[in-house]
């Protein structure tokens, strides 16, 4: 089989018939790239998993999927003679459904930012860089030496910067993907913590700044020019700010 970044996606969710299947496990057992993107699409599933927010129902919820039942149950009484009994339990599922649906599209007190997938695998990628070996791929705080590294790698020139004069020195930079696109990440210091910035250019909308905080990270995501960032450490808010803003001068 050729390569397929669909298929082993498919795999991964176990939506393929066995014969498939099979040969995507043999393909993936000689394709060196393919069972990379295998690997970090596990990674990302976990990292999100992981990260995921779950919310606790409100007691008002309960009183309205109790309400709704004894509702549901009134009108099955009526109609019993002309109803199957399963009937009762479908019409009791669907409220169930829909009332669980609604409550978990309503936005959370942090923003939409934090339920959205971008974010959190923006969140799962900087995670694993400092957990693994792929911090860097261009280890320089040249950023004559960093940019041009870049070159052939992706279709656009990332906007590299050094701020050490402010307190955030650059440290290199590395090739990353995100949400099947490559990106350009570029890697920068304050005293003892990483951040990480993310580019790529920006699309038609234009984009309004938003951030979000989770599990000690907080991340920023803004416009500025062509391009779309998104800076995640675990520095403080004020302190990554203060980065963005030098990023827009």
């Amino acid at each position: 089989m050729n390569c397929s970044r669909d298929l082993i996606a498919a795999y991964m969710d176990e939506e393929l018939d066995p014969g498939l299947s099979a040969s995507v496990e043999e393909h993936l057992s000689g394709c060196r790239s393919c069972a990379e993107i295998y690997s970090r699409f596990r990674e990302q599933s976990a990292e999100i998993g992981s990260s995921a927010p779950y919310y606790t129902a409100p007691a008002q919820l309960e009183r309205s999927i109790r309400e709704s039942l004894r509702q549901a149950a009134a009108n099955e009484t009526k109609a019993a003679a002309n109803n199957p009994p399963w009937r009762w339990l479908a019409i009791a599922a669907s409220i169930l459904l829909a009332i669980s649906v609604s409550w978990n599209l309503r936005p959370s007190a942090q923003g939409v930012a934090e339920n959205d997938v971008m974010a959190r695998n923006i969140l799962a990628d900087h995670v694993r860089s400092l957990i693994g070996t792929h911090l860097l791929d261009v280890p320089s705080t040249d950023q004559h030496t960093v940019k041009p590294w870049f070159n052939g790698k992706l279709d656009f020139s990332p906007e590299v910067k050094d701020f050490a004069a402010q307190g955030f020195p650059l440290i290199g930079g590395r090739l990353d993907y995100l949400m099947d696109r490559p990106v350009a990440a570029l890697v920068y210091g304050r005293r003892q913590h990483i951040i990480n910035v993310f580019t790529w250019p920006a699309g038609p909308e234009p984009i309004s700044q938003s951030q979000f905080s989770r599990n000690g990270y907080n991340a920023i995501h803004w416009s500025h020019g062509s391009m779309t960032f998104w800076a995640v450490s675990d520095v403080a808010v004020p302190e990554l700010a203060q980065f963005k803003g030098l990023y827009e001068k």
